[in-house]
């Protein structure tokens, strides 16, 4: 079965047809209105706002942020395709199985976590307590639920009866590694949650204490297979749901997902337990148009909706804050009160940037505390890198506070001044590189020959130079000319590999991905013609300044000139 970039993109990003190509979100960096373009033809994608694009490899590699070579053994497995040629075998062999060890690894100790929570004796406090927070067998299935009991050395010893490679599995963090060369178990007392990837995959686990202990939480720690900055729990459960609803609900923990999950509430996920992060946001921006945040009501809850509130700002992304009451989280309250209660409790939400606002604002009353909450305001405001609704936050601050908005803004700049960022820089992990501008007859003959190739044979021997006002232009249409002399046809899903620039690069995928009229054969053959008088007119006005004071020789310009546009 062949890779179909469309099919595969759509996966991650919302995409919606529109002429040629199929446009949306992009998922590498913020925006509200769709600048993400994929080609079917082609085979190609691009962004016309942070300039990412390329094939079907490039986007696996950004997305999951994984070399080529993981990629290309990501989607071989995907599709069933066998790798043979163009890199070297054995390398390519040691990071596939590598990867796959990872994986089977943590499938074992998923399955053994599971054994322990059913055995009689092992496994009674766990299940006691999932009796406790009313989680029904079939969640428990589910989500593969398991438990660590308090043996040091459960987990190593029953990987070792396997014959698993132990340093693999320290890796994996499922076991920590001794001095003495020893090893012994991650995870003890806690009950067990495995963290899927988008292909249910056991990527790493979470861990919960059953009583008041500290730390409440532990997570698999990094590993070549699990990124909690990215990572979502429930996602793999969740994306159809929150595809058809284009609404997502956010909560901080395993046991929150779980309590809407069993009140088929399917639209969540949850944070690892850490703080929300923009990989987070962009693996749900493609599929939404809004999402609603639930985060805990005690004082970590209320700093992570300060710190969540230029993520989504920056990502274009709508949110929405639900608030609990105080001392409870999503399980609790509806294990208290019920869904009904807790399904109007969502349609109280409030966009975060009111209930951010009102948040900071009631902790003073005084004129001097006001000054004080407004510069701390302030902070947040200058880490959104969006100028037009930075300045609309900036407003409605003035009008809460009473303060003149020129004043706030003033104050604003302060801080904004310090920050190394510029407003709307790309905060990914390469920057946009900067290119020579491509006015209006660039982009016209470079549109003729990427979208008509009959139009090449036509202009290959005209110097199409004086035409073009950028070394970017002059560079595409080169290579597409020398293409077509050295081997007959252009092959535009192979000359990006021809050019030497990353700016032509990026340039030919705006014009492959850029919408354009469909002209007939007669309206491209005039277009042409255009193309080669103006070509002859330029080389005329550029000869008769040379020719300056020389009658005679401008007079043979003229009728050379006028031979030519005869025969055109």
């Amino acid at each position: 079965m062949a890779a179909d970039i469309v099919d595969l993109i759509g996966q991650f990003v919302q995409l919606k047809k529109a002429g040629r190509n199929y446009v949306g979100l992009c998922p590498f960096h913020g925006e509200k209105d769709p600048s993400f373009s994929v080609n079917q033809e082609r085979q190609t994608f691009h962004c016309f706002g942070c300039k990412r694009g390329g094939d079907i490899f490039s986007f696996w590699m950004e997305y999951h942020n994984i070399s080529f070579m993981e990629a290309m053994n990501d989607l071989a497995d995907r599709y069933n395709i066998q790798i043979s040629g163009g890199c070297n075998p054995e390398i390519a062999r040691k990071a596939k199985d590598r990867r796959k060890s990872l994986y089977m690894l943590n499938q074992h100790a998923m399955e053994y976590f599971q054994g322990v929570l059913q055995d009689s004796v092992k496994g009674k406090p766990a299940r006691k307590y999932l009796e406790k927070r009313l989680l029904s067998r079939d969640i428990i299935d589910r989500f593969c639920l398991g438990y660590a009991s308090d043996q040091w050395e459960g987990l190593t010893q029953h990987l070792r009866r396997r014959g698993e490679d132990l340093d693999l599995a320290s890796e994996a963090g499922l076991i920590v590694p001794k001095k003495n060369r020893s090893f012994y178990d991650r995870f003890r007392k806690r009950l067990i949650f495995p963290i899927f990837d988008y292909r249910a995959q056991v990527i790493g686990f979470g861990g919960r204490v059953l009583d008041k202990s500290k730390p409440k939480y532990i997570n698999t720690p990094e590993s070549p297979i699990f990124h909690k900055g990215e990572s979502l729990y429930g996602l793999q459960t969740s994306i159809e749901a929150i595809r058809a609803k284009g609404s997502a609900i956010i909560v901080e923990g395993y046991m929150d997902c779980l309590a809407l999950k069993k009140n088929a509430m399917e639209e969540v996920v949850a944070t690892l337990g850490t703080a929300l992060t923009t990989d987070h946001i962009r693996r749900l921006k493609g599929y939404v148009k809004e999402v609603i945040v639930i985060f805990d009501s005690d004082q970590a809850g209320q700093a992570a909706v300060v710190r969540s509130l230029p993520l989504f700002s920056n990502e274009a992304l709508e949110a929405r804050m639900v608030v609990l009451p105080e001392g409870h989280d999503p399980d609790s309250f509806i294990n208290t009160y019920g869904m009904g209660q807790f399904s109007n409790l969502l349609q109280t939400a409030v966009p975060i940037l009111d209930f951010f606002l009102e948040l900071k604002l009631k902790e003073q009353e005084t004129d001097e505390g006001k000054i004080f909450v407004m510069n701390e305001i302030l902070k947040v405001f200058s880490e959104i890198r969006n100028l037009p609704l930075r300045s609309l936050y900036v407003r409605r601050l003035a009008d809460k506070i009473g303060i003149r908005e020129d004043i706030v803004l003033s104050e604003l700049s302060k801080i904004t001044s310090k920050r190394s960022f510029k407003p709307y820089a790309d905060m990914t992990k390469s920057p946009v590189p900067v290119k020579a501008e491509i006015n209006v007859s660039d982009l016209q003959l470079l549109s003729l020959l990427v979208n008509y190739t009959s139009a090449v044979p036509q202009l290959v021997d005209i110097d199409c130079q004086p035409l073009l006002t950028s070394t970017v232009a002059i560079e595409i249409v080169n290579s597409i000319f020398e293409v077509y002399l050295k081997f007959g046809e252009v092959a535009y899903s192979e000359l990006e590999d021809v050019l030497k620039t990353d700016a032509a690069r990026e340039q030919l995928r705006e014009i492959q991905h850029r919408p354009f009229v469909v002209y007939s054969q007669e309206d491209v053959k005039q277009a042409i013609m255009e193309c080669k008088e103006k070509i002859n007119h330029k080389k005329l006005l550029a000869s008769l300044k040379k020719a300056k004071g020389d009658i005679q020789a401008q007079n043979w310009l003229v009728k050379d000139y006028k031979k030519k546009d005869c025969e055109i």
